[in-house]
């Protein structure tokens, strides 16, 4: 996982560095973060890049909403996206194979395909939906050292 909006950038980069191995690469973004460079997708077919992204799709800007909710009482602003695409679409729309995980039943047998179609040399957008009030863990804590994390919702280093 990669900073925002990087993931699609690094992959690109690496991948056609790399080609010659023939081995697929993949990163995991988020719905935010990868409408950012959401056109590295264009770049990812005009030079067959086989490439799994896997993006993480729980409706917000994650990482703010998460902040607001820990520090901030739960005052959500400017955070929640009404307005995303339909990203298994737009992959599409870019000549790529996308796929939709909506249940985590789904994961493995929908996880594997994606492979299969990376090692054919295709770029794979798998799209997975995930529960928005989930938090990701460990983060750092604002002003604190790399030492001072919070572990979870209640637990800290």
């Amino acid at each position: 996982m990669a900073s925002a909006r990087w993931v699609l950038v690094y992959l690109r980069h690496w991948a056609s560095k790399w080609r010659c191995q023939k081995k697929p690469w993949f990163g995991v973004t988020g719905d935010g973060s990868i409408q950012m460079n959401i056109q590295e997708l264009s770049t990812a077919l005009q030079y067959e890049l086989p490439v799994l992204v896997v993006n993480l799709n729980n409706r917000y800007l994650g990482m703010v909403k998460q902040w607001q909710d820990m520090i901030y009482s739960g005052r959500h602003s400017q955070s929640y996206m009404q307005s995303l695409p339909d990203f298994v679409r737009l992959a599409e729309a870019y000549g790529h194979v996308g796929i939709q995980i909506s249940h985590p039943h789904e994961l493995e047998s929908k996880l594997s395909e994606a492979l299969e179609q990376v090692c054919n040399n295709r770029l794979v957008f798998v799209d997975v939906t995930v529960d928005g009030s989930e938090h990701v863990y460990p983060m750092q804590i604002r002003g604190g050292g790399m030492d001072e994390m919070w572990l979870s919702k209640t637990e800290r280093t």
